[in-house]
């Protein structure tokens, strides 16, 4: 019998645990990663909005999850049941409850019976596409030298790591209240997330959240500050943190972007990274 849970910052671990005992998909893409939810734990607990963090359990074993946010929702859902109808209508109830005054995008793999029944009521393909760039890191080698640079982990520089983000994005409201919430999280490794100096300066920040090993880690976030763009800093960054991952036994890395980040997209490229899937949204429009 499914049972719907919702989770909070003190039991999504439990959420973490599930996924974590899920069997390796090949590479990670659409969908939700556990990444996604200890990235989200920077938010205040005000911030972060009542039934954000779902999962569907079958007794002990965790079937889906998903990540809700305002009008957008994120699931994944456990490899081998990606076409279970039951399962699909208990992840599209949620996607219905989503607020009706405003578009609503929710994040999907195509093969989901979810997504199925969503698109038979009406719900259409985002415009805007997302790729998604991965690397197998079974043979990965360093494209790029350091030269130079040093790597220091972010715990050793949170004022550096928050000053390259907000630098690094527009509009960015991190802070190092954030960054501490977001590294008091259980998805959280220290050794993952770091900041790349030269010649004293904090040049540029990468983020890896692993999945365990033999699985799939994402980049979640990558930046370069502004002063210092057009450099190769965010390649070594990224570099540098592919190369951690190798070691400790990842299967592989993948990174998402809007396709239009044209310099985003050549970063991870020149990092060693490949364009395997296009992914789309799916829309409900607003019934205002």
């Amino acid at each position: 019998m499914i049972e719907r849970r919702s989770h909070d910052r003190a039991t999504i671990g439990e959420l973490l645990d599930g996924m974590a005992a899920w069997p390796h998909p090949e590479r990670v893409a659409a969908g939700l990663h556990q990444g996604d939810l200890g990235w989200h734990l920077r938010f205040e607990d005000g911030a972060i909005q009542d039934d954000a963090f779902v999962g569907w359990w079958d007794d002990r074993t965790l079937l889906a999850v998903g990540l809700v946010e305002g009008a957008l929702g994120r699931f994944s859902i456990r490899p081998g049941h990606d076409r279970d109808p039951d399962l699909g209508e208990h992840v599209a109830r949620l996607c219905r409850e989503l607020p009706a005054d405003s578009e609503v995008y929710v994040e999907l793999r195509a093969e989901t019976a979810t997504r199925r029944i969503l698109v038979g009521e009406g719900w259409t393909l985002d415009p805007d596409p997302w790729v998604a760039l991965h690397a197998d890191l079974d043979g990965w080698s360093p494209a790029v030298a350091l030269d130079g640079a040093l790597v220091v982990e972010a715990d050793e520089a949170v004022a550096d790591r928050v000053s390259v983000q907000r630098a690094g994005f527009e509009n960015s409201t991190f802070t190092e209240e954030a960054w501490g919430r977001m590294s008091g999280g259980p998805g959280y490794r220290r050794d993952l997330d770091i900041v790349l100096v030269a010649d004293g300066n904090p040049v540029s920040i990468a983020t890896a959240w692993w999945a365990g090993e033999g699985a799939t880690a994402i980049l979640e976030p990558v930046a370069t500050h502004g002063d210092h763009r057009g450099r190769g800093w965010a390649v070594r960054a990224v570099t540098a943190l592919v190369t951690r991952l190798r070691d400790l036994g990842a299967s592989g890395v993948t990174v998402c972007t809007p396709l239009d980040y044209v310099g985003a997209i050549a970063t991870y490229r020149a990092a060693g990274l490949h364009e395997v899937e296009h992914l789309r949204s799916l829309v409900r429009p607003s019934s205002a």
